[in-house]
């Protein structure tokens, strides 16, 4: 079963294949697809160049993309194959293709991610014959509580929606609040802009969190200085949609104010209100304040998700 550079002409049975691997539900495939599609088409990506997919007699069976990051020196790795060929030798082509193509543009590092667990072991095996190591590992939960907690936004602060022409300030809230985190690249205004108006976003679950005044010992600037902000998605699932806190963050100068709960219930108060009917996120599994805020308000602890890396390069790999 070769590996073969994805063409415009995969596009349809890769759809199928990805669907194959989701549980959608009948109501939901239509928007799945759609998903899947528009991260495919994100313009930076080059599919030509960066995407392979195993082919057997027109039938997708596996398919791999790089994700280049060229400011931190990052290649992900996103990967899936058909249950019956993970951490076979099929999926090992695909990964030392990937490799070999993130060694070639430039890349100091290679991560990618799989679920945690005896399931997974075959993959965790084939990447440790490969010099790969778990480097970090993530928290799925999901709130299932029906009611949310009683809440207020924090004093003197107020929460308004993203807007269009406010792809600006969400980029330098954003990379702001996520900076020195593990594994962050900074976003463009491009990218921020193109993921707000994709289908799995509204831009009414785009929350900012406004302070009523600046923070001590900071000069005023000019319009709005977000404290913080919450970025939803919807997903399909069998049951109907499925509520996604993607990203939540508080910019280094308003942290230890306790407004990340006043950020993070905005966020479940919308996403309730579009009719999510339970709500799910990823959280980094040393970061014990967030999974406190998190357990506080009723989110359970799934499953996890394991990073591993490659080091490429003896250079520096930055906040990797």
């Amino acid at each position: 079963m070769p590996v073969v550079t994805f063409t415009d002409g995969h596009l349809p049975a890769l759809l199928d294949f990805v669907e194959s691997l989701n549980d959608w539900g009948s109501q939901g495939r239509d928007l799945g697809r759609k998903i899947f599609q528009e991260l495919l088409e994100q313009p930076w990506l080059d599919l030509q160049t960066d995407c392979w997919v195993l082919e057997d007699q027109g039938v997708i069976r596996g398919f791999c993309l790089i994700h280049r990051e060229p400011p931190i020196g990052r290649s992900v790795i996103q990967m899936e194959v058909a249950p019956s060929l993970a951490g076979g030798v099929h999926e090992g082509e695909l990964l030392d293709t990937a490799v070999g193509h993130s060694r070639k543009w430039g890349a100091k590092v290679a991560h990618l991610c799989i679920p945690a667990g005896p399931a997974s072991s075959d993959r965790a095996a084939m990447l440790e014959e490969r010099g790969f190591t778990v480097i970090r590992s993530y928290t799925n939960m999901l709130w299932q509580g029906g009611h949310l907690p009683l809440w207020s936004t924090a004093n003197g602060y107020q929460v308004r929606p993203y807007q269009p022409g406010d792809e600006g300030l969400l980029t330098q809230v954003q990379n702001a609040a996520f900076a020195e985190s593990w594994g962050f690249c900074p976003n463009t205004v491009e990218q921020i802009k193109y993921r707000a108006d994709m289908s799995n976003t509204r831009h009414q679950g785009i929350l900012f969190l406004i302070p009523g005044q600046q923070p001590p010992n900071e000069q005023p600037v000019q319009g709005e200085n977000p404290a913080g902000y919450c970025w939803t998605c919807l997903i399909p699932v069998p049951q109907g949609l499925r509520g996604i806190i993607g990203m939540i963050g508080v910019v280094p100068e308003f942290r230890g104010r306790g407004v990340s709960k006043s950020i993070l219930m905005a966020g479940m108060d919308y996403l309730q209100s579009a009719g999510a009917t339970n709500i799910g996120l990823e959280v980094d599994s040393s970061n014990t304040p967030a999974i406190r805020l998190y357990d506080s308000v009723g989110f359970e602890k799934t499953s996890e998700l394991h990073w591993f890396e490659l080091v490429l390069s003896r250079l520096n790999p930055g906040n990797c």
